[in-house]
């Protein structure tokens, strides 16, 4: 936790933003919107970083080729037990909430969602961010896709927001998100093998889906384009929080 003396907020002179809040920023409305980017531009310095048990666990029995599915139970049986055990409520939530997520995703396993011919690994080192129309997004890949019979590759970015929202919206930010890790992956995984949108995906744990770079790439890019030059534009003109310390 934060200490008294460090400012609540961390200033982002320049635009950037994340690639869920992108995302998001295309489908929103606009007063949203302006919370997204107030959100981007003046950044909480204590940021509560949930599901990462969960995460850790998927992508463990992702890049396990045997695909152990005892080790994914034991992790999902762990967290519920501390859940109900003692400790702070924030984490008795926090792993509560991990082991609904591995919950949703054994739900993913059961419908066959994933593609049968794709392996994954875990990348190596981190990835440069974006620049789409002087705005800098942020993707962190959780993992690469392979599909070793043909060499096609790409990027796989696991979405853990529990937040309600009609599906069909969920539907439509799996999408754009898959797109920019397709854009992420063409810059950044070439050397690795054939980039392919089939193998770009988004897992969205609790929309119980996995999600390809659609092939209407050009229409969704001219949306995600057309919404960087807007925060470009907008960002020296948004606020700060009623609280902001900086």
């Amino acid at each position: 936790m934060a200490s008294p003396d460090t400012p609540k907020y961390r200033l982002n002179p320049s635009p950037r933003i994340s690639a869920n809040q992108l995302a998001e920023y295309t489908l929103a409305s606009p007063s949203r919107r302006q919370s997204i980017l107030r959100n981007a531009k003046f950044a909480p310095t204590f940021l509560v970083i949930r599901y990462s048990e969960a995460r850790k666990a998927i992508c463990n029995f992702l890049a396990d080729d045997s695909r152990p599915i005892a080790k994914l139970l034991e992790t999902e049986n762990a967290q519920t037990v501390k859940s109900q055990g003692g400790g702070s409520a924030f984490k008795k939530n926090d792993a509560m909430l991990s082991a609904e997520a591995i919950k949703e995703f054994r739900k993913i396993l059961n419908g066959n969602k994933l593609p049968k011919t794709v392996v994954f690994e875990k990348p190596k080192g981190n990835f440069p961010k974006l620049d789409i129309g002087g705005v800098d997004i942020s993707i962190s890949l959780d993992l690469i896709a392979k599909n070793n019979g043909n060499g096609g590759v790409g990027g796989v970015l696991v979405q853990t927001s529990k937040a309600i929202a009609a599906k069909s919206w969920r539907a439509d930010h799996s999408r754009s998100v898959a797109s920019l890790v397709w854009m992420l992956s063409a810059q950044c995984l070439a050397d690795v093998g054939k980039v392919d949108r089939k193998y770009c995906f988004s897992i969205d744990l609790f929309g119980q889906s996995v999600t390809s770079a659609p092939q209407t790439y050009k229409r969704r890019l001219n949306d995600i384009e057309a919404s960087c030059s807007e925060i470009s534009a907008l960002w020296d003109s948004i606020s700060p929080p009623s609280d902001f310390d900086g």
